[in-house]
């Protein structure tokens, strides 16, 4: 398959997705608004953490090496040990039931890990080894199995496996030869494969890319030359109109691009100066322009001398180059970590300074996860504190 680029008309096979790609959008904004209602509203534990907090790790006495903020679930790696809590409805945290474990006590999940993600409601984890495991729900084939049945335990899906993305219900993977693949939900496109058929077993997508990240109804991919691809639900300007509409090929869009995180319906990019772009859906100022303009057609830069940035379902977190960690957004749960507790009303529109000394960051829906230059583990948000 080979990519094309985007020439500022729309072909009739774009417009033919476009009403479907906008209702699909609308569907997961209301679904996500009513999640953040009955969150708010739990009687279980769950409490809001507005400031971060250091917790102990499952092993106190080894560094935190990597970690993964769910829609409620978190996972976290030390020394190859993957542990698990939160939200398990689904059995998305793999420990073979399907048990709620919201209070934060991990439980072991797997050995010889080096990388894990969190979707919606299943993850995606790859080993020492290269190999790539799945668990959790299964409805659209997100976990590439080749069958729509939800795991309660890790199932192994594919080998030479590199980098990982699960997005909210589909997976993107880059092998060691570069190449991409994907699977599970395409109602907007979002596997890039050419058409809104979902996939329950991996298919190739493009080849020479470093780097891919699955949002909710779009992906994002970086390439060995620096240029950064798109595809699915889409919004651009066309014959003096905004357009929504679904994008089934991969589309260039920028270069000089290091890196990139995509989530629910906006995009953050990194490029090679250490300048932070965002577009897309800003309802809650994810994009961090000082704004509340609905969306953003084309990249704006942000801030300069950033290292590391992850989009939230509703907020944005960025680590700069001096290892300081800023955040803007949505804020209802205290997922930004200012120390407010206004909840339901309360966005920020330009980056706020929260710690220093930032290794890692991990932004989800209602909570957020950190690491800092020490190994320890940090996190904040709609949280269940252990006693």
């Amino acid at each position: 398959m080979i990519p094309y680029h985007y020439q500022g008309a729309l072909t009739s096979r774009e417009k033919k997705y476009n009403s479907a790609a906008y209702i699909w959008f609308i569907v997961i904004v209301l679904s996500a608004l009513i999640l953040f209602m009955l969150s708010s509203d739990k009687g279980d534990g769950v409490s809001i953490v507005p400031t971060p907090t250091s917790i102990y790790p499952p092993m106190p006495a080894v560094e935190v090496t990597a970690i993964a903020a769910g829609n409620a679930s978190s996972f976290v790696i030390q020394d190859g040990s993957l542990w698990a809590w939160g939200a398990n409805w689904a059995g998305q945290l793999g420990d073979g039931t399907a048990t709620e474990r919201m209070k934060i006590n991990p439980i072991m999940i797997m050995d010889d890990v080096m990388a894990v993600s969190a979707g919606r409601a299943h993850t995606m984890a790859i080993k020492t080894d290269g190999s790539l495991w799945a668990w959790g729900e299964n409805e659209f084939g997100q976990l590439g199995d080749g069958t729509s049945t939800d795991r309660l335990e890790p199932v192994r899906v594919m080998d030479d496996v590199v980098s990982v993305s699960a997005g909210e219900d589909h997976t993107m993977v880059i092998r060691a030869d570069g190449s991409l693949w994907a699977w599970g939900w395409n109602g907007a496109g979002q596997l890039g494969d050419g058409t809104s058929t979902d996939r329950l077993e991996p298919v190739r997508i493009m080849d020479e890319v470093v780097y891919a990240s699955a949002g909710t109804l779009h992906t994002v991919a970086i390439r060995i030359d620096g240029s950064l691809w798109t595809w699915g639900w889409v919004s651009v300007e066309d014959e003096r109109d905004t357009i929504f509409t679904s994008w089934l090929y991969p589309v260039k869009i920028m270069e000089d691009v290091t890196a990139v995180s995509a989530r629910s319906g906006h995009t953050m990019a990194i490029k090679a100066d250490g300048s932070l772009w965002s577009w897309g859906w800003n309802l809650s100022s994810q994009l961090g322009d000082g704004t509340n303009v609905s969306y953003r057609t084309s990249p704006k830069k942000i801030m300069e001398d950033v290292a590391i940035v992850s989009a939230g379902h509703w907020h944005t977190m960025a680590i700069k180059s001096d290892g300081s960690l800023w955040s803007w957004g949505g804020n209802w749960d205290g997922q930004l970590g200012n120390g407010s507790t206004t909840r339901w009303r309360e966005s920020i529109s330009d980056p706020v300074k929260i710690m220093e000394n930032v290794a890692d960051v991990s932004a989800g829906v209602a909570h957020t996860m950190a690491i800092k230059t020490d190994g320890s583990l940090w996190i904040w948000g709609n949280v269940v504190l252990p006693d």
